[in-house]
């Protein structure tokens, strides 16, 4: 049988824990996570975001795929914020 990832918890809390506890021992030794540099899971996401809006050119697309909520959440996620100089509501 194959080892888990993750081990078994009692509770949401203490899986949570065990997740960012092994992704953080994986970014350390991958060399992502330095001293000077924090890498979080979110980071995973947010590269993900920026990935998918560069192949495609759409937020849409960016939110469909990674299950958010609204296009405002896909275009933080991405990286971009939203023009308020008179341009309408296009993306920066």
């Amino acid at each position: 049988m194959p080892r888990r990832l993750v081990p078994t918890a009692s509770s949401a809390y203490r899986s949570q824990a065990s997740l960012c506890s092994g992704f953080g021992d994986i970014a350390r030794r991958s060399g992502l996570a330095t001293t000077q540099r924090r890498v979080e899971p979110k980071d995973v996401t947010r590269y993900a975001a920026r990935k998918i809006l560069d192949d495609t050119g759409q937020l849409s697309e960016v939110a469909r795929r990674l299950g958010l909520p609204s296009l405002d959440s896909a275009t933080a996620m991405a990286g971009l914020q939203w023009r308020t100089d008179g341009q309408g509501g296009e993306a920066a």
